[in-house]
């Protein structure tokens, strides 16, 4: 669970007034109630399993949500008076997927279990909402929402347009280059005009009325601080000794990540009467360090960033014309170094994983064919940003560097990466100043 990102971004031009629309949010008192245990307990229906992972436990439901209860809810918020079509989809990690159907409209109900209780929907309906108002990026519009589980359903669920087409990653080889390069082209503008309108700190979009306030210190400095809590409790309740010792090693990783900060975020020289976001925390023993980071660093200039505009979440009809992007969960205002993951979709892990068939010569064709398309589109999206937005392209280019120590917290207590960042981290520390590594760590964390 992990990061500090589910903290409010606010800008100097009062966008915030723009954050979802309370006729959106359906809270409210309902016809058939959930039950009382769902009420009063915040992670009811969760449990976390590390049966396959010790370091990285997975969520399980323990309690299924019903067809008949989304009928319910439906029955409340949109008319008791018309004939529902729900159909079960699929599954993803933390959400059930359900078709919506009635008189003309076709819609998707997402139902989640409570991991970042009521932030995430809450964050989501608002961030589509921004981005439908702000850009020409096709997004699929939130019909309505509740972050409670104040419901028949009993957990949190959001609602909006079912976008046509099937995902890029299932029609690769049948889309035209020439309609791949429009995608990344669209994309691009996305990104140019997200860099345009920046945030002044990092975290979240939430509605106007949301139940959230306030906000963090550096999501880095609190990451790490949970994920430090979490390996001091492994390194003495793990049964396994092999697994105890890993769980040490990270635990001494995550020190010499901290020790590091201030050689990749040095404080500037400010007055002293500048003003910053967030409150005090009062939470843990790193306290008097956040009150000097907050004191001593001017808010982060950040900008809207989606982290997976993967080919599964890029919807297209059978010509390769974008009908929209989905995926639109846990979207958060990162630094703008960060903004170079824009560029991430562009290699299609899905695809050239994927079998090929029978024929090795023909595979490897194929797999190098695709690479080879990947590149021309990752060229296409540098140039088109060049033109839309020569500062991003700064920024991509000179804050490498800045990358490497974020991938590092991020994969210090990955059991897959933690020794590749042990070895960033040796380079580093034989260092003056934190852009003399010879290698990026983000680099060689994507392979």
């Amino acid at each position: 669970m992990g990061d500090d990102r589910c903290s409010r971004s606010n800008s100097d031009s009062g966008l915030d007034s723009l954050f979802g629309d309370p006729s959106e949010s359906v809270t409210s008192e309902y016809r058939g109630r959930p039950t009382v245990d769902c009420l009063d307990d915040v992670v009811y229906g969760l449990r976390w399993s590390d049966k396959d992972d010790v370091f990285s436990p997975t969520p399980q439901w323990t309690v299924q949500p019903t067809i008949d209860t989304i009928v319910l809810t439906l029955r409340n918020v949109v008319s008791s008076h018309k004939q529902y079509d729900v159909e079960h989809l699929w599954d993803g990690t933390y959400n059930k997927i359900y078709s919506v159907s009635y008189d003309q409209t076709r819609l998707i109900m997402r139902v989640s279990l409570p991991v970042c209780p009521r932030t995430k929907i809450e964050s989501e309906a608002a961030t589509i909402r921004w981005v439908h108002e702000n850009t020409n990026l096709p997004v699929p519009k939130v019909h309505s929402y509740d972050s409670s589980r104040n419901n028949p359903i009993g957990f949190e669920w959001i609602m909006m347009d079912q976008v046509d087409g099937m995902p890029l990653s299932h029609c690769w080889t049948s889309v035209t280059q020439d309609a791949k390069e429009r995608i990344v082209k669209q994309i691009a503008a996305f990104a140019a005009s997200a860099f345009g309108m920046q945030f002044k700190g990092i975290g979240n979009l939430y509605p106007l009325r949301s139940h959230l306030s306030g906000s963090r210190p550096r999501w880095t400095k609190r990451r790490l601080r949970i994920i430090s809590a979490d390996l001091r409790m492994k390194t003495q309740e793990l049964p396994n000794e092999f697994h105890r010792k890993i769980a040490t090693r990270m635990l001494i990783l995550v020190d010499r990540l901290r020790n590091l900060e201030d050689k990749f975020f040095p404080t500037p020289e400010i007055e002293s009467d500048q003003s910053f976001m967030g409150d005090s925390d009062v939470e843990s023993t790193d306290e008097d360090d956040d009150t000097v980071d907050k004191m001593a660093r001017p808010r982060e200039p950040t900008m809207l960033w989606h982290d997976d505009i993967s080919l599964d979440n890029i919807m297209v009809d059978k010509n390769g014309i974008l009908c929209g992007i989905i995926g639109w969960e846990c979207v958060s205002c990162l630094p703008l170094y960060e903004a170079y993951r824009f560029i991430e979709p562009l290699t299609p892990h899905g695809v050239t994983q994927r079998k090929l068939g029978d024929s090795r010569r023909v595979a490897i064709y194929e797999r190098n064919l695709r690479q080879h398309q990947v590149t021309l589109l990752r060229q296409l999206f540098i140039s088109s940003m060049r033109d839309l937005c020569p500062g991003w392209v700064s920024i991509f280019e000179g804050r490498r560097y800045l990358r490497d120590y974020e991938a590092a917290v991020q994969n210090c207590d990955n059991e897959s990466a933690y020794e590749t960042v042990e070895l960033w981290v040796d380079a580093v520390e034989k260092t003056e100043t934190s852009d003399e590594v010879p290698w990026h760590l983000h680099e060689r964390l994507m392979g």
